[in-house]
């Protein structure tokens, strides 16, 4: 069993935009199932035929809370092996009952304050299955000349493509499967959809099935720990230029980034406070506008200290500039020009 959580900034750009409505992602999920000649007929936990439409109006309107950058649904693939599917007969109605479980767990998934657990009816999703895939240009048959890009693979290929509110039902929770790891365990919910499937069919998965899956999981982590381990040398570079009280602690600037899932937003606000550092006017409240995309009006105190820091950094400079210039005079000889050389004969 594969199970994903996609990532809107490395896959399906344009398909999986999550920052607005869901009325892009849910047009490409009807593509796909019209390009596969089947009706886009959508699934929730409660009903078994919605109408795209339908699904739109539950996640849009689901909002509440949010701010106008910030993640309103996310989007997840169920995808069963050719074994699994071929031990259901790849029977649309079994998959729909084992999506409507994974989603359960889903909400049970989430950690919150005092110990609450979230139930299925604690969250808002729609789903709708696929018959067929096609083949990217990075697949080993494709790179291998075997197979084409956009070519149909063989074989069972059904698999549940699920998009949920980044809201719970309420709308006073916000729930992010990408945040952080006490939260919500990516790895763990994944491992348990696969255990699901094995107990509600009574199937025993291959040892090839479950490296697999393994090896998946490991590539998405491994992608955003080598995010994660960029991210603190910046913040390294940063504390090089700033007085020790404007440091900033490279795990919980790792921690925003994380609960921002990487968006544009966080890194062009990192690259605004490396520029700030740089020119000897640091923000005050750095992790204030790394979080929100925007700067807090600094206490007047800490104002003054930030202004010192930066006429410190002026004159600093100005004095480099002037040991530079007369070290560049004690290098010439008296009388001539700095482009003319000595030349003994």
């Amino acid at each position: 069993m594969y199970v994903k959580l996609i990532n809107p900034k490395t896959h399906g750009k344009a398909a999986y935009t999550n920052t607005g409505s869901s009325a892009q992602t849910l047009q490409y999920l009807q593509h796909e199932a019209v390009g596969e000649r089947q009706q886009a007929t959508f699934f929730s936990a409660d009903a078994d035929e919605l109408s795209a439409a339908h699904v739109q109006q539950s996640i849009d309107t689901n909002v509440k809370g949010l701010r106008s950058g910030e993640a309103k649904f996310y989007s997840l693939v169920l995808s069963p092996s050719e074994q699994e599917l071929a031990h259901i007969g790849s029977d649309p109605d079994k998959l729909r009952a084992y999506t409507r479980q994974v989603m359960q767990q889903y909400a049970q998934n989430f950690t919150l304050p005092g110990g609450r657990q979230l139930g299925r009816q604690d969250i808002v999703w729609g789903a709708v299955l696929h018959q067929d895939r096609t083949h990217r240009g990075t697949d080993p048959e494709v790179v291998a000349g075997t197979a084409k890009a956009g070519q149909k693979r063989a074989g069972l290929q059904a698999h549940v493509h699920v998009i949920v509110s980044a809201r719970d039902a309420e709308q006073k929770i916000t729930l992010n499967p990408g945040g952080r790891r006490q939260r919500f365990d990516l790895m763990r919910w994944q491992a348990a959809a696969g255990r699901q499937f094995e107990r509600q069919f009574g199937y025993v998965a291959q040892e090839h099935e479950k490296l697999r899956a393994k090896a998946t999981r490991q590539r998405d982590t491994t992608h955003d720990a080598g995010r994660l381990e960029k991210i603190a040398g910046r913040v390294a570079r940063i504390n090089l230029l700033v007085p020790r009280e404007q440091h900033l602690v490279p795990e919980k600037v790792q921690g925003i980034a994380v609960a921002r899932e990487f968006d544009k937003t966080f890194y062009r606000m990192l690259a605004r406070v490396e520029e700030r550092a740089r020119d000897g006017r640091p923000i005050d409240n750095a992790l204030q506008l790394l979080r929100t995309g925007r700067e807090q009006a600094a206490a007047p105190q800490r104002q003054a200290a930030t202004a010192l820091h930066a006429v410190q950094h002026l004159v600093r400079r100005a004095r480099e500039a002037a040991q530079d210039e007369r070290t560049e005079h004690v290098a010439e000889k008296p009388g001539r020009r700095g482009a003319e050389l000595d030349i003994d004969m």
